[in-house]
């Protein structure tokens, strides 16, 4: 997939919005207010592979690693060696230090997002010079790409404005939607974008969304909301797919080329592959590290587990032997090999074997986790009931979505193991801390947004 001709549209957007808040944007041109419908196929599909550029052409945003290290520390992954602003989110006491990193790492880039697949969209109704497979494709991947932005925003923030516009005028004041309107609106799009989005990847690499990135996220959602039928169901024609295949060897599942990938991000930096790798792996035995293992999760590998050799690495600086994530292996270099990787086929049988239990499905739940332990090199699990497989479920998930896109601290609010599981590792956790705050700059430039409680 070629990222060098995204069109003036989607850069003026996505550059306006680098700075400033969602709702304050200014029309740097008149096409921002009043766009020319999309002229031809090639036109429209920049802008949609504009915005996957854009998500992987920073290092500072929740789509090239800021949820994956923002979110471990916040739950009990990751710690960072340097004491600094980051303490704040191992510590789980979030003070206006931390609001610019929300801001800009979260808040800021995922409404962008949301307003560059809005403009698509309005764009796409109003074109009639598209194919109309084309239209109907990238009408999907845009509101593939709404849903998926605001995953995130109603896990880490909880109510939160629902655009689903690109007038800037209309959204400047916006109040706080209370999330289960904001997830109403996802379901209604993410079932939209599955019926729209064809089965196959177009561009050979899965660096497009497609009818199964959509089923992916969808069977995510099922099981956030405790709709387990559904969950199981989905989850298993994602499973029954033969376009994706649980590799065999755990250290391929996040290769470029790898079968167990759903959806992938493509790095576009230069000599660059994916930006978590470059900021975790040590340039140097003399580099001092970044982010690293915490203990608690190093000691919650039993025994002989391959993941443990595959996906955490190991260094020794100023005498202490620290281990960091290593999924991804490659820090720099000419030769792109690997890919980010957002949704896998593992996580499926995970989501299948959780819905199962919560079913009391025993047997079919068992054979998915003893699955993904075999490829791991473990034996069989020995929970034989529905209490003692909630926890195995807890314990596979734990491991083999470690350093993945904040899948611990989202199964722990989720689960509502937060208080027993942080509060002893934690300054001063308590119950507001399952929602990260509303950055302050925000709620300066929109005073119709309200904070979360407690902070």
């Amino acid at each position: 997939m070629k990222f060098t001709h995204i069109i003036l549209i989607v850069i003026l957007v996505l550059q306006s919005t680098a700075c400033r808040k969602f709702v304050t944007v200014d029309p740097p041109i008149d096409q921002i207010v009043n766009p020319a419908p999309f002229s031809s196929d090639a036109a429209a599909i920049s802008v949609i592979t504009g915005i996957y550029s854009e998500m992987m052409n920073s290092a500072t945003q929740f789509s090239a690693g800021s949820t994956t290290f923002y979110a471990g520390m916040y739950a009990d992954e990751l710690y960072y060696y340097t004491p600094g602003s980051r303490d704040e989110f191992v510590a789980g006491n979030l003070t206006q230090v931390s609001h610019d990193a929300i801001n800009s790492n979260f808040w800021q880039p995922l409404y962008k997002y949301i307003y560059a697949a809005n403009l698509a969209l309005e764009q796409l109704r109003l074109s009639t010079s598209l194919t109309p497979t084309v239209k109907q494709r990238l009408t999907g991947e845009a509101l593939f790409t709404r849903v998926f932005c605001y995953h995130y925003l109603t896990n880490l923030f909880g109510d939160v404005p629902l655009v689903l516009s690109s007038q800037y005028a209309d959204n400047m004041s916006l109040p706080r939607t209370a999330q289960p309107a904001v997830l109403a609106q996802m379901w209604q799009d993410i079932t939209t974008a599955a019926a729209l989005l064809p089965e196959d990847y177009p561009e050979g690499d899965r660096v497009r969304p497609n009818k199964w990135s959509a089923k992916a996220l969808e069977s995510r959602l099922a099981l956030y909301a405790k709709d387990y039928g559904k969950a199981a169901s989905i989850a298993s024609e994602l499973i029954n797919n033969h376009l994706f295949v649980l590799e065999a060897d755990c250290k391929n599942a996040f290769l470029k080329n790898s079968r167990e990938a759903i959806w992938q991000l493509q790095p576009v930096r230069p000599n660059y592959n994916t930006t978590e790798a470059n900021i975790i792996l040590p340039a140097s035995n003399a580099t001092q590290p970044t982010y690293l293992a915490t203990s608690s999760l190093l000691n919650a590998f039993e025994a002989g587990d391959k993941r443990k050799d595959g996906w955490l690495n190991k260094r020794v600086f100023n005498n202490n032997t620290m281990y960091f994530p290593y999924k991804y292996k490659i820090r720099m270099n000419q030769t792109v090999s690997e890919f980010y990787v957002a949704e896998r086929l593992a996580e499926q049988y995970l989501i299948r074997a959780e819905a199962n239990i919560m079913l009391g499905n025993i047997e079919p739940a068992t054979q998915d986790i003893n699955l993904i332990r075999t490829r791991a090199g473990l034996p069989n699990t020995t929970a034989t009931d529905q209490q003692s497989l909630k926890k195995a479920i807890e314990q596979e998930r734990r491991i083999e979505l470690c350093f993945e896109w904040g899948h611990r601290w989202f199964d722990l609010k989720r689960t509502g193991h937060t208080m027993d599981v942080l509060a002893p590792i934690k300054t001063d956790w308590s119950a507001k801390d399952t929602l990260w705050p509303i950055p302050i700059r925000q709620i300066n430039l929109n005073p119709a947004l309200t904070q979360n409680p407690g902070y």
